[in-house]
């Protein structure tokens, strides 16, 4: 007995087909945080394109940081007034901190024979996507601002980027070494995160994290019972002693920089108004897009349309002593 069979004889044809699902798949990025913590000023309508941030420091306080990082004791303290006369006034000091806000964007041109004929839905997910590919570039050009800072530690005994190298990972001991460089330069934890100090890491270093028993531990003998502990959910958030993590694969990585060609991993921690985002409140970031025919005698025939983004934006650090970045290796560093 013959048998007609799929894809051959009269079935060739049906047999070369393909159904095409109309849900195209999701885009995995990056977690977006730095950007959204940040002290957030807009610049107004006419206000042009710089700001000023300024700071009167400390007029005490300071004096007393200054001298125990000198290795001494307050000795002065403050001045003792001589009955019926006032002293010699005392001076202040104002830091200004100037951040100029750039444009940025991208966009693509669609045809009308591919917005109208394509099987994908590709003017909604063009869309979609540079919404998220925005976001992303605005977390990227704050991380590159914050990564240059200029307050650093070592993992472990390195003493530079160089000398950072295999076992020198981020382990609950750097953490609180960071927590007690800002803490003696008087930082404050961040007010929107519960006022814990963040830490801002790769998932590299924070499966190290997961694996130090120094935390784990904790959870284990000493956490709540149940499905609330943090051993048994999907990443850990808050670790002993006031920290809060966030975990990005956009943490900057100094690729083979490290001893004996190690990756190197600029984990930053930081307390609250360490560094500002602004904007431009009349150009806020947006998606933008173009209808096919809108473009007048550029476009004659009504051929194309278009999908981009524009964001005005900048980042800068406002105070050095708030934020650390603490440079380690990881278990899974290149070598």
């Amino acid at each position: 007995m013959a048998y007609q069979q799929w894809g051959t004889g009269g079935l060739a044809k049906e047999g070369q087909l393909t159904t095409f699902d109309k849900r195209l798949l999701n885009r995995f990025r990056g977690n977006i945080i730095l950007s959204k913590m940040g002290f957030q000023r807009g610049i107004p309508v006419n206000g042009g394109k710089s700001i000023s941030f300024r700071r009167m420091e400390a007029i005490l306080g300071a004096s007393y940081a200054a001298a125990y990082n000198s290795g001494g004791a307050y000795a002065s303290g403050p001045p003792i007034l001589t009955e019926g006369t006032a002293g010699a006034a005392l001076d202040f000091t104002v830091t200004e901190i100037l951040a100029t806000v750039a444009q940025y964007g991208m966009y693509s041109i669609i045809t009308d024979l591919a917005e109208n004929q394509s099987i994908d839905q590709i003017v909604p997910e063009l869309v979609e996507d540079y919404g998220e590919a925005m976001a992303e570039a605005i977390e990227l050009v704050t991380r590159d601002i914050l990564v240059a800072g200029t307050t650093v530690q070592y993992a472990s005994t390195g003493g530079s980027r160089g000398g950072v190298g295999s076992g020198m990972n981020l382990v609950l001991k750097e953490l609180r070494t960071a927590k007690r460089t800002l803490l003696k330069k008087n930082a404050k934890g961040v007010k929107s995160e519960d006022q814990k100090f963040v830490l801002y890491t790769h998932p590299d270093c924070l499966f190290d994290l997961e694996g130090d028993s120094n935390i784990t531990n904790i959870w284990q003998y000493a956490g709540e019972r149940g499905n609330a502990n943090q051993l048994f959910d999907v990443v850990f958030r808050d670790l002993p002693f006031g920290v809060r993590v966030y975990e990005s694969s956009l943490c900057w990585v100094f690729a083979s920089l490290g001893l004996s060609g190690a990756d190197v991993y600029g984990n930053l921690m930081f307390g609250d108004e360490w560094f500002g985002t602004i904007d431009l409140d009349a150009l806020p970031a947006r998606v933008i897009r173009k209808d096919i025919g809108s473009s007048g005698i550029l476009d004659p025939l009504d051929q194309a349309g278009s999908v981009g983004w524009k964001c005005a934006y900048a980042a800068v650090i406002l105070n050095q002593n708030l934020g650390v970045r603490i440079e380690s290796s990881s278990s899974n560093s290149a070598h």
